[in-house]
């Protein structure tokens, strides 16, 4: 995926995660999420942070958002694996 795909997808992700409420595992979601915006800034390998948010996203309680933040997740996956 182009490189404005790939951020349009971060900011996505970016927004799902300031909706969270203040307990314990949403912070760590957003943590993850900054790591994973600070990985692809610094064109590391962003797919070990990418695992960490989407174990933290599994720790949240089930609802709608818990969801959008998991398929918002998975669509970033799948974007980093095409070939570019």
């Amino acid at each position: 995926m182009d490189p404005e795909g790939l951020k349009q997808l971060y900011t996505q992700l970016h927004r799902y995660a300031g909706w969270l409420d203040r307990e314990r595992t949403s912070a760590m979601v957003r943590a993850d999420v900054q790591a994973l915006g600070t990985a692809m800034e610094g064109r590391a390998d962003p797919s070990a942070v990418l695992q960490t948010l989407e174990t933290d996203i599994a720790r949240l309680p089930s609802g709608d958002l818990r969801k959008m933040l998991r398929v918002a997740a998975g669509q970033m996956r799948s974007a980093l694996a095409e070939p570019q």
